[in-house]
């Protein structure tokens, strides 16, 4: 309550008055003028602070907005999907609602149909029965190739769909593309959670919501990640810098109750249902033989992951899948698409996502099948390269007529016409 308190004192000066100044050294012949401008630009901070957060207010999507009733379901990006386009199909971590991907919807549907599995946190599903679903709608869309983008608790479930349950991958999937798979959770800290958890479910009703919830709220608070590039965003550059931190926090205070939030959405039961079925389900596909899924598989690990050990899990995976490529995310947390510094639209077609063909499809054709690069991929490779090409690149120096060395070879005697000739 503190922190929220102080995120909306600063936030919002225009309801709790002005902030103390800090003690500082003045220009005394400024001040008259710093008096005369004050007000000026309070009142239009204020209503640029007003303006932006009435914009999201609007706009931003709820954790709640995404709640789904019945069963296992797939919920479409667009009303009607663009057969032109592929089709990706998203697999959201333990939540199982697709929030964590609507900061990459506008990106991504520029190169997709973006559809995301949805569970009501009353259902109790098996694992088994979410494969068979993923399954079912792969296969459904037959004619162009399909996608799968599993995060956490979604990418064990991708995996599972990409083996099959004959060892082979359902004909349509093209690739899979996961972000912090939870293949390691039984090597890391929420592995010991359900002993935990069965101990606040068997206090009374009363108290054992009053307990998860005191436990919950700041556990998925802590591994959201950092809270400043939760609350950015990619526009914020085209703000004045002096509105940046208080349009930030005003947003941070803005999506706190959304924290107090995620208790409900993943009740005690939902929880401990669906932590067993992950241990379970990543222990299984640990033992499955990873070799021989040809598909190509891209593994994007946060670096400052703080559930689960991504970074050593890519490498991993890197070595036993064949064909296999991983990114990191430097600096992120375990929720890396909520962040303002992460564009997986970009990052996928940076890395060539969708060109990539299984293993053992077709002999490469290193004629007919090159593309040429893009232009951004060419400055890409420019500004990658940059560093080893200004320590190896030769230099080449000259000496003038008078015995000056120059840089360059405008030094050398011109040519004569007898050595043009030659």
């Amino acid at each position: 309550l503190t922190f929220t308190t102080a995120l909306h004192a600063f936030a919002t000066p225009s309801r709790l008055g002005p902030r103390p100044a800090a003690p500082c050294v003045q220009n005394i012949a400024a001040l008259p003028i710093q008096r005369a401008l004050a007000p000026v630009l309070q009142l239009a901070s204020d209503s640029i602070l007003t303006a932006q957060m009435r914009r999201e207010m609007a706009s931003e999507p709820r954790l709640a907005d995404f709640a789904v009733t019945g069963g296992p379901q797939f919920v479409r990006h667009t009303a009607e999907d663009d057969p032109t386009k592929p089709l990706l199909l998203y697999l959201p971590g333990i939540e199982l609602s697709g929030y964590s991907l609507h900061r990459q919807l506008p990106g991504l549907a520029e190169d997709f149909c973006v559809r995301w599995l949805a569970v009501p946190p009353d259902d109790r599903s098996s694992f088994e029965a979410l494969r068979e679903a993923v399954t079912r709608e792969v296969e459904a869309e037959e004619g162009r190739p399909i996608y799968l983008l599993g995060e956490s608790f979604g990418g064990v479930l991708a995996l599972s769909v990409a083996q099959g349950a004959d060892g082979k991958p359902p004909s349509s999937l093209a690739g899979v593309a996961l972000v912090n798979p939870a293949t390691s959770i039984g090597r890391s800290w929420p592995a010991q959670l359900p002993r935990l958890l069965d101990a606040v479910a068997a206090l009374p009703p009363n108290l054992s919501d009053a307990a998860y919830f005191a436990l919950a709220t700041p556990i998925f608070a802590a591994i959201s990640g950092d809270p400043l590039q939760l609350g950015a965003r990619r526009g914020d550059e085209a703000l004045p810098p002096p509105l940046r931190l208080p349009v930030l926090l005003a947003r941070l205070a803005q999506q706190t109750p959304e924290m107090g939030a995620l208790p409900n959405a993943l009740p005690l039961p939902a929880l401990a249902h669906r932590l067993s079925l992950l241990l379970h389900a990543a222990a299984h596909v640990q033992e499955a033989p990873l070799e021989r899924l040809r598909l190509p598989v891209h593994v994007f690990a946060s670096s400052e992951d703080r559930v689960l050990p991504s970074t050593d899990e890519a490498r991993r995976l890197r070595r036993r899948l064949p064909n296999c490529r991983t990114s990191p995310l430097p600096e992120s947390g375990h929720v890396p698409l909520l962040e303002a510094r992460v564009d997986l639209a970009r990052s996928l077609r940076d890395v060539g996502f969708t060109g990539r063909t299984p293993l053992g499809s077709k002999p490469k054709d290193y004629v007919a099948d090159f593309a040429p690069p893009s232009a951004e991929e060419i400055l890409n490779a420019t500004k990658r390269l940059r560093s080893i090409r200004n320590l190896v690149s030769p230099v080449f120096l000259s000496t003038e007529a008078g015995g000056r060395r120059v840089a360059g070879l405008s030094g050398l005697p011109p040519l004569s016409a007898d050595d043009i000739a030659a």
